[in-house]
């Protein structure tokens, strides 16, 4: 398939994406949110929206689980990714594999998370009828793996299979340290994306869709900073765990950890090279000023030109919608309200 015929299948599936888009909850949905006062509220705002009801249509009314309304929400976004995966070219697909991996890295941690807690796999969810496809079975093998050699052997034709044998095991938990479980996992996934873009990728609009990514890969540096600043990690670490693509560089590294505070360690940030992204995010918590920058630039890519990036930000913006819903649904359980929780 020539570049032309590639460039017209990426522009139907970013057309797609951005009509998917548009059922995404609105600013008046996100304030009625913040009003809540209960779980069931939230499923019941989320049975009448274009983008979640069909999500939560199988969810009972009264007394939903966290685990249910999780798993709702997680079948969604794989059915919007396949339905997006079926339509778009063989160029196409070969990137959006690394949406399925970007799952598998999901399940992994959370199986490290529940090892480490001494937790035992999750029940089924009888509430969920719809059925698991192949994909789906998969990421529920991950995380219900019941010890780490079982984790390791099902990886082990996965590109984190090396990452995962090569880990230092606490000699009384035969587990490895979490945080570093974690970092280490995801610079293999963010390595080896790297390498296809600028090596492998063939298709149209290789250099916009290589700076959506990178942008992206940017916000979890980012987060990263930010979080380790305030475990006395030291510059020169901190330096080497920044992800590849993004343009935040071991300078600016250096500088936020070095900053007195949270708020001087933004002012940094805002000098660097993404700082135009964190403008006006003055009064954001630490832990969401990426989340927040990240809606604003792919909402704008979601309305510029229709390319393969679209569709990448069209994923990302739902992915985080999903995240910020699971959030609300946790504070509504405890009797929380959900607006610190929700971008508006």
């Amino acid at each position: 398939m020539n570049n032309v015929n590639r460039r017209a299948l990426d522009i139907t599936l970013a057309v797609e994406a951005r009509a998917k888009y548009a059922a995404m909850l609105s600013a008046e949905d996100r304030r009625r949110i913040c009003a809540l006062s209960s779980q069931d509220e939230l499923v019941a705002l989320l049975a009448r929206s274009d983008g979640w009801r069909q999500a939560v249509k199988a969810l009972p009314a009264v007394g939903t689980t966290e685990e249910q309304f999780s798993a709702a929400l997680d079948q969604e976004l794989l059915a919007d990714f396949e339905r997006l995966y079926r339509t778009a070219s063989d160029t196409s697909k070969d990137f959006l594999r690394f949406i399925t991996l970007e799952r598998e890295l999901k399940a992994i941690k959370a199986a490290l998370r529940r090892l480490a807690a001494g937790g035992a796999p999750a029940a089924p969810e009888s509430a969920l009828n719809a059925p698991a496809g192949t994909h789906d079975q998969e990421l529920n093998r991950l995380r219900d793996a019941r010890s780490f050699p079982e984790l390791v052997s099902l990886c082990q034709k996965s590109i984190y299979g090396p990452a995962l044998r090569s880990m230092q095991l606490d000699k009384k938990t035969g587990l490895p340290v979490y945080a570093e479980a974690v970092l280490s996992l995801e610079a293999q996934f963010n390595r080896a994306l790297a390498n296809y873009l600028r090596r492998e990728y063939k298709g149209p609009g290789k250099n916009t869709l290589i700076e959506a990514v990178s942008f992206r890969a940017d916000m979890v540096n980012v987060t990263y900073l930010l979080r380790l600043r305030r475990f006395n990690t030291p510059p020169e670490r901190a330096a080497e765990l920044l992800l590849p693509l993004g343009s935040v560089g071991a300078d600016t590294a250096k500088k936020v950890m070095a900053a007195e505070s949270d708020e001087a360690a933004m002012e940094v940030l805002r000098a660097s090279r993404v700082g135009r992204w964190l403008a006006g995010l003055g009064g954001t918590p630490p832990e969401r000023v990426a989340e927040a920058a990240e809606e604003a630039y792919y909402r704008r890519v979601i309305h510029g030109a229709p390319t393969l990036r679209t569709v990448y930000a069209f994923l990302t913006l739902k992915e985080n919608e999903a995240a910020m819903l699971k959030r609300a649904f946790v504070a509504l359980g405890y009797g929380l309200s959900p607006e610190k929780y929700i971008l508006q």
